[in-house]
This record gives structure tokens, C-alpha cells and sequence, in this order.
């Protein structure tokens, strides 16, 4: 996956950098993404574009908008009238209530990027970031009953190590999602505290505490939880093997939904 933490820059060189959230552009295992050349005309509703990977030259993007700063992307190879192929969900800004138009980024190594960005209603920011260990989410919610149909619910990315994947959280927010706190756990281990404060729309920089209520709280990483912008989540309880997780959460002015989350990658096989 080509998930990354990044910051944005603006009013020149000198300035400084600034928060700018969690970017996921990419759902190939084990493929670096190596460059994003993608433009919106209708105000960040849609996307078009090229991608490239390492290995490959420039492909074919569109990717069309499905809630906050969540995109179902495709792709398409071998010329203009080849197949397009579904390329996953890619998480495309992070700002509450104002869309990305354009992203013109590149990196030299797959763990690294560079390059500007523009929201909607500005010009060119600069953009760097450094690859993330979390995983991007395809979330679904079910409201209705049981057998009520299940709808697309954003993109979550969860956790800080590369080699060990979330199998439970149990969280809540007594402040309409503005921080979040409870436990979570790590595949082999039991719970450890969490606790996360909201950075920008669905992003959360988050710590966790292990060894007893004195112990030092420990950075853990840059998530996304929620798709809803100024809708935040109240709760959040779900579980699973690291490959998905299922259980229930809340939004604000809301009753419990049921929520399934899977791991985003591209559903098709890559070019030859």
C-alpha cells in the first residue's frame, strides 16, 4: 500500500510546514508507488490522471469521489481503449469540507515523496511525506437490521507497525470525536491504552500506554477513523484476525451501525 503521512507547505520556500493529514494512493502489495499526476475539473467530485509503480511506466487514473476525501479508483493500461480495472480505494486529502483538485507528486524510492497539491478554491501547495506502517481500510456500514444492505463507508487507516496488524479497538469520545480514548490490540498481545486527538477532518494522531496507568504514553502513528468530516465518531468497538474486523460504531446524533473493515488493495491482477 502507498499510504502516507504528509505536510504541506505554503507563502514560499522559507515557510514552515504544516499538518496535512493521510494520503493512501496506491493498493499494490509490495509495489512503491512512484509518482500521482492527477487533475479534477468539477471541484475534487472526480479525478483523472496517470500513476506510475515501480517496475512499470505511467498508467492510466480516474477515481471517483464517495464521501469525504474517499475515492474509488481504477486503471486502466495498454491504451486508451484498453479495460479500466479496479485499483482499490484511495484516500485523496484531508481537509473537512474542502476537496483536493490536484496532486503532481514523485518519489525517488517508495518511502519518500515530494512535490505540490491543490485544494479547492487555492493554488499549488507544496506537499513531502514519509511512507506510513498503517494500513488502509475499505470501510462498510450497515444500518436497518441484520439483513439491511451494507454501504461504503471511507477509508480507515490503522496502526504504527509494519509487521503487526490491529485485531480489536474499543474506543469512545466524550467530546463529539474531538479525541478518542480506550484500548486497543496488536496481534499477540493483550490491550494497551489508546488515546487519540483530531488533527484535521477524519486524522488523528494517536499514543498508546502499556505497563499500568503510570506508564509513559508512546507516539502510535497517524490514523483515520470515520468518513463523516464534522460528524465524529462516539464509539467504536470491533474485532477480527488483522484482515478484518467487524463490530459496531457510532457517529454523532446517531445509534449504533455495524462496521466492517477490510484491507484496501487492488482487486484485479497488475499489467503483465
Amino acid at each position: 500500500m502507498a499510504v502516507f503521512n504528509i505536510q504541506n507547505q505554503w507563502g514560499g520556500n522559507s515557510a514552515p510546514w504544516n499538518e496535512g493529514g493521510v494520503l493512501n494512493i496506491g493498493n499494490r502489495v509490495d509495489q512503491p508507488l512512484l509518482a500521482l499526476s492527477i487533475q479534477s475539473s468539477d471541484g475534487g467530485l472526480s479525478f483523472t490522471g496517470t500513476q506510475t509503480y515501480q517496475g512499470e511506466g505511467p498508467i492510466g487514473l480516474r477515481a471517483t469521489r464517495v464521501t469525504e476525501n474517499t475515492y474509488n479508483a481504477e486503471n486502466q493500461w495498454g491504451g486508451t481503449s484498453a479495460p479500466w480495472h479496479d485499483a482499490g480505494v484511495f484516500l485523496l486529502g484531508a481537509r473537512e469540507g474542502q476537496n483536493a483538485i490536484a496532486f503532481d507528486i514523485s518519489s525517488t524510492d517508495g518511502e519518500t515523496l515530494t512535490g505540490t497539491m491543490t485544494y479547492d478554491g487555492e493554488g499549488p501547495i507544496g506537499v513531502k511525506g514519509v511512507r506510513s506502517a498503517g494500513l488502509a481500510f475499505d470501510a462498510t456500514n450497515q444500518w436497518g437490521g441484520a439483513s439491511a444492505p451494507w454501504h461504503q463507508g471511507g477509508q480507515w487507516v490503522l496502526g504504527c507497525r509494519p509487521d503487526q496488524s490491529v485485531t480489536a479497538l474499543d474506543l469512545t469520545s466524550a467530546d463529539d470525536g474531538k479525541t478518542v480514548t480506550g484500548t486497543m490490540i496488536y496481534a499477540g498481545e493483550g490491550p494497551i491504552g489508546f488515546r487519540g486527538t483530531r488533527i484535521m477532518a477524519n486524522t488523528y494522531a494517536v499514543d498508546n500506554q502499556w505497563g499500568g496507568n503510570d506508564a509513559p504514553w508512546n507516539a502510535g502513528g497517524t490514523w483515520v477513523l470515520g468518513c463523516r468530516g464534522k460528524q465524529g465518531i462516539l464509539d467504536v468497538t470491533v474485532e477480527g484476525d488483522g484482515e478484518r474486523l467487524t463490530g459496531t460504531m457510532v457517529y454523532t446524533g446517531e445509534g449504533p451501525i455495524g462496521l466492517a473493515l477490510s484491507p484496501s488493495i487492488a482487486k484485479v491482477p497488475m499489467p503483465a
